[in-house]
């Protein structure tokens, strides 16, 4: 019987009220031991008629197992697995050992969690109960946060339970925190339990325990008769809730010593499965009539489960004592019969926890036993588990140079995890103990790694390159993969000394013929010269790695690694090649949601992002900027974080969003400058200069210290792309003289990449400082050839283009040709006002109206009240995408999916997905 918590149930009903309307919702029970949790979780489950109600629960030594969790949660739902598109069913069947070890990746098991519950709420609501979440495996936390996340019109509700002073599982999530019964609700539990206590017992009891429903239900027990009556006096404090315990150890003594045994071994088997207890207990010939013992005393029961029977303690607290009374010698005999209980195959990870609590000292046979536990745990996309199951490993290793190498092998397990802190510490013990020089190369790569993302590239120089001087005879590979690293930290940083060093000893190694590492070595060659070019002024083709050509990536038979195909898309930006820049960043994000890697997604998209920026694809780029945002801050990725903040800044200057662009760059411009991260403070200065040149300020834009100073503020690529915007401020303030140098700069990156889009640039830029009207005119006419060629033959550049229609209108119209000035002015007024770009079609309005245009018509893009979110379901829908597919590109449910749609449609004035193919939706200008 549930006593009072009348806020409580309220609480908990209106959840499950929400999800009978198909409003999903997830609400954390927070409170002490003993302060009925439980019980508003079965609460819960007895309001859940109609329901597909799912139970799972922490267990303290499964915390390492990973997804033990999620499987017992979703194991009512397993019979559907079947159906999950082919890498989230894999994932799943992986993940829960029902399939023969695979790799699978979190975010695909994630994302069929998700799809497994959102199939099966379309059949009827469903509740998810979770208790003792502070003993959850880290796996399992992840997947049920991801899938929390992205809960948007499902009839789905999930309710979590949580002991007090535990970590926060869910940031941002509403808690209820739970403590003691009111005084009236309390005294009514005793009265029902313990009528025979005093009416001052009673109240004595209530306030020494604070009303908490455990102590309130087990104290009494522990009083003389006299004593509940009020007869003998009660000297001295009452037995707390902490020391319960020894009540229950006290209760324990009374019992048979095979019923001991039995307890004792339930207590220490992490499921609590009966078939193995008993045949852990087999030798000692213990069997069903301890048992029967054990569940007459009340301590615990059987329950027939899916998985079997299963032994449950009365409460954690019981389990928890029984375990500590068992001796040292009893604890390790239980454990090492616990793993002969346990088949090596079916059950190899129970096993090895059990061999490791066995261990009292160095034992290399379980430590290998351990690390195999990690490396099937990484397997299974759960990195934090093999981080302490290799840790645990180390730790159980007798040399000390095997145990260095684990250590090394934990923490990059653990960085991996999202985990830098404990990475590092790892990283630190490793190299205290060792001195072999291929642990230190991947301990310094390691720590790079994790700079690179999290802390300042600068500092990981020397650590890879004279890392991968020491290890290149012998491993070869690692070599090679520092000095990748080193060379993109260096260009991160614009440090072009440090780049020309580790170009060179990356160019010096020789790799074997099938190594993984020789396709990108050549991409990092490349694209480095180019780079190099690009600051140096001089033509690529002089370039000593001119000739590495990479294998084309839209054939199908290109690069399949994200990081390749990342560089890829630089090294083409560099070159000015939109259609291979944009092939390889969207194949890069593809591959990474197919293969679940979210840790490369984040890079990928902040390529894809960068480039759609560039491209004048503002609406996409927006919105996969927001959705790279969002991961990076969610794995700790400053670094990555800022820069799509840059991006965004930049957007919000296009758009004339003056305080966000303002405060997107404060905040990129904050972490960046400390760090040296160069692209960052390149595009985010850009921003501010862009967002001046928009609102009518050139000056200032000419005045914007990007332009004048060197340092992290120079980047070449940016450094050439920022020039059409500083030779226009300069063009509006009659101080052309002063941007030759970048003129030149540009006209010489245009001739070496040959793009038509970059030659139009080149050419209006040519036309706004000369001062001959007929080659002025000539070149704009030119300009604007040669953006139709764009147009046409590659992917369209609708922002630069109304640019040179907007710059080439206002020269006609201060020429007084004022009705030759209307087409190019309407044209760019059309474009400005699809892209959203308010403050630029503010400008062609009122040079229209100059012109003396008496009509003004303007296209407004339907899809500009579109979120970032929409707009990608729409661009997936238009390809052809199902739901369910889409879902999987964007890690949302396919009722998700649906609801956006639906949105989707209204906005734009449509009903099916037929009429999208007539709607545009992006930056299609």
């Amino acid at each position: 019987m549930l006593y009072g918590r009348a806020t409580e149930k309220q609480a908990i009903e209106q959840l499950i009220a929400d999800a009978r309307r198909g409003e999903s919702g997830l609400l954390v029970l927070r409170g002490d031991v003993g302060v009925g949790k439980s019980a508003l979780l079965d609460h819960a489950a007895g309001c859940g008629h109609g329901m597909l109600v799912l139970r799972g629960y922490g267990v303290q030594s499964e915390a390492e197992l990973p997804f033990a969790a999620l499987h017992q949660l979703l194991r009512p739902l397993l019979s559907r697995v079947d159906a999950l598109p082919g890498p989230q069913a894999a994932a799943l069947r992986s993940a829960f050992g029902l399939i023969s070890l695979q790799p699978a990746d979190r975010l695909q098991v994630a994302l069929g969690a998700l799809t497994l519950l959102s199939e099966a709420a379309e059949e009827q609501p469903v509740l998810c109960l979770v208790d003792d979440g502070q003993w959850l495996d880290q796996p399992s936390v992840d997947t049920l946060w991801f899938v929390a996340n992205r809960l948007v019109s499902e009839p789905i509700s999930m309710l979590l339970a949580l002991r007090s002073g535990t970590v926060d599982l869910f940031p941002g999530t509403t808690e209820l925190p739970l403590t003691g019964l009111d005084v009236d609700d309390a005294v009514a539990l005793l009265a029902d339990r313990y009528p025979e206590l005093s009416a001052e017992v009673r109240l004595r009891v209530i306030a020494e325990t604070s009303a908490n429903p455990l102590a309130l239900s087990e104290l009494p027990t522990a009083l003389t008769p006299q004593q509940r009556a009020g007869v003998e006096p009660l000297v001295g404090p009452l037995p707390l809730p902490d020391c319960i315990q020894q009540h229950y150890i006290k209760q324990l003594s009374h019992l048979p010593q095979d019923t001991r045994k039995l307890l004792h071994a339930a207590a220490a088997e992490d499921t609590g499965e009966l078939a193995v207890v008993l045949r852990a207990l087999q030798q000692d010939g213990i069997g069903t009539q301890a048992l029967a013992v054990a569940e007459s005393s009340g301590m615990v029961r059987v329950e027939d489960t899916l998985g079997g029977a299963r032994v449950v303690f009365r409460h954690p607290l019981l389990r928890a004592a029984i375990y500590r009374t068992a001796t040292l010698d009893e604890r390790v005999r239980v454990h090492r019969a616990l793993a002969r209980a346990l088949d090596p195959e079916l059950d190899p990870d129970r096993r090895a926890w059990h061999l490791a609590a066995s261990a009292t000292g160095p034992d290399d046979i379980v430590a290998a036993e351990l690390e195999r536990n990690g490396l099937r745990a990484l397997q299974r996309g759960a990195p934090s588990t093999a981080a302490t199951a290799i840790e645990k490993a180390a730790w159980l290793t007798v040399s000390a140079p095997e145990r260095a190498r684990r250590l090394t092998a934990a923490a990059s397990a653990a960085n991996a995890a999202g985990q830098p802190v404990r990475a590092e510490s790892l990283a630190d013990q490793a190299e205290q103990l060792s001195s072999d020089v291929v642990v230190k190369a991947r301990i310094h790569h390691l720590r790079a790694a994790m700079a690179f993302d999290r802390g300042s590239p600068v500092a990981t120089h020397r650590l890879l390159v004279d890392g991968s001087a020491a290890v290149v005879a012998d491993e070869p590979d690692l070599a090679a993969a520092m000095l990748v690293d080193a060379v993109k930290n260096a260009w991160f940083t614009n440090d072009r000394r440090k780049a020309a060093e580790a170009t060179k000893a990356l160019s010096a190694i020789r790799l074997a013929q099938r190594s993984p590492q020789r396709h990108l070595v050549r991409t990092v060659l490349r694209l480095a010269s180019q780079l190099e070019a690009l600051s140096g002024n001089r033509p690529f083709s002089s370039s000593p790695y001119a000739e590495i050509e990479p294998e084309p990536v839209a054939a199908g038979n290109g690069p399949r690694e994200p990081l390749e195909l990342v560089l890829r898309a630089v090294a083409s930006m560099s070159l000015a090649d939109d259609d291979a820049a944009l092939a390889a960043a969207e194949t890069a994000v593809q591959v990474c949601r197919t293969q679940g890697r979210l840790d490369m997604l984040v890079l990928a998209l902040q390529v894809l992002a960068t480039a759609e920026m560039l491209m004048g694809r503002h609406r996409f780029a927006g919105a996969n900027a927001t959705e790279g945002l969002e991961l990076a801050k969610a794995l700790g990725q400053d670094n990555r974080s800022c820069h799509f903040r840059a991006v965004l800044a930049w957007l919000d200057a296009v758009a004339g969003r003056a305080d966000s662009c303002r405060e997107q760059v404060t905040a990129a411009l904050g972490h960046a400058e400390a760090q040296r991260i160069a692209p960052v403070v390149a595009i985010g200065r850009w921003a501010l200069a862009l967002l001046d040149l928009g609102l009518g300020h050139p000056e200032r834009t000419l005045d914007q210290s990007v332009f004048r100073a060197g340092g992290s503020s120079e980047h070449p690529l940016v450094t050439v792309l920022r020039t059409p915007d500083l030779v226009e401020a300069a063009a509006r303030t009659g101080r052309g003289s002063e941007v030759k140098r970048h003129l030149d700069q540009l006209s010489a990156w245009t001739a070496d990449s040959g793009r038509q889009w970059a030659r139009a640039v080149e050419t209006r830029c040519r036309a706004l400082l000369t001062s001959d009207e007929t080659l002025a005119d000539q070149l704009y006419r030119q300009a604007l050839e040669l953006h139709d060629e764009v147009d046409q033959s590659g992917q369209p550049r609708p922002f630069d283009r109304a640019r040179t229609q907007l710059l080439y209108g206002e020269w006609l119209r201060r020429q007084r040709r004022r009705t030759d000035a209307r087409v190019p002015l309407q044209a760019a007024l059309d474009t400005f006002e699809q892209l959203g770009a308010t403050p630029w079609a503010q400008r062609a309005d009122s040079e229209l109206r100059a012109a003396g245009s008496s009509v003004r018509t303007s296209v407004q893009a339907p899809a500009a009240g579109l979120t970032p979110q929409e707009l990608q379901v729409v661009r997936l829908a238009r390809e052809g995408a199902s739901n369910r597919e889409i879902g999987a590109q964007l890690f949302l449910s396919p009722r998700t999916v649906g609801y956006h749609l639906q949105k989707t449609f209204r906005k734009l004035g449509i009903r099916s997905r037929v009429e999208l193919a007539q709607v545009m939706i992006g930056d299609e200008g």
